[in-house]
């Protein structure tokens, strides 16, 4: 069995995220049992409080680290999306603000995908995602659009899931950098969102855009559709 560069790179990756992970756990549990001691000064307790807000935030570095590499066994399935958004939908509400609305609208003949579920499901929360938080200061529209598409001379379709915002948009100087890992313009966020959906893109042999301007920023996902 051959063992190339990228292989070493993936698991050790992998078995660096599952050390943090343990010794996070151990932070957790430990900061749990200071913080449940009612004895404690506010000072004492404020800063305890922050501590753990730091142990959480690593513990989703760690996670979405994990989930850059190529999984160690990926499943794939027949997936019908508009089916799995529907399913989504109630983990995509927790992200709007309260002056933002979500609107999805599907095609008819949107065929479905082979994909992996879990890969294809961190791809389409992090696009909404991006696209809630971009809308939720000031409020605004959340468009998740399912369509069909062909390719001129072929006879393969692909499935395009996008997801259209009126937020303030990308500022230019910064749309090369938005795939880069960890590049992130946000306070507390790892800036892995759209890193993750790219490699999600690659993996099934799709592809990803994303256009910005002041008011509409859209971004999409393209998959090739089941032949079954």
């Amino acid at each position: 069995m051959q063992f190339s560069h990228s292989d070493f790179q993936d698991q050790l990756v992998r078995g660096l995220s599952h050390r943090m992970n343990n010794i996070l756990t151990l932070f957790h549990g430990y900061l749990g049992l200071l913080m449940d001691n009612q004895a404690l000064d506010k000072t004492t307790q404020d800063g305890l409080a922050k501590i753990k807000l730091g142990a959480t935030h690593a513990t989703e570095l760690m996670d979405r680290t994990q989930a850059l590499v190529r999984p160690s066994a990926t499943v794939w399935r027949t997936i019908d999306l508009a089916e799995y958004l529907r399913f989504l939908r109630p983990s995509f509400e927790q992200f709007r603000g309260p002056r933002t609305t979500i609107d999805m609208e599907f095609a008819d003949d949107v065929p479905r995908i082979q994909g992996d579920a879990t890969r294809i499901k961190t791809t389409l929360v992090e696009l909404v995602k991006n696209a809630c938080e971009a809308t939720f200061a000031d409020g605004g529209t959340v468009r998740i659009a399912l369509r069909s598409e062909s390719v001129p001379g072929q006879r393969s379709k692909w499935t395009s899931f996008s997801v259209t915002d009126n937020g303030p948009g990308i500022p230019p100087e910064n749309m090369e950098k938005v795939f880069a890992p960890f590049f992130t313009t946000k306070k507390n966020a790892a800036g892995l969102g759209l890193t993750l959906a790219a490699g999600c893109a690659h993996l099934h042999q799709g592809s990803i855009r994303l256009d910005s301007t002041p008011g509409l920023t859209v971004a999409e996902l393209r998959l090739p559709a089941t032949t079954n």
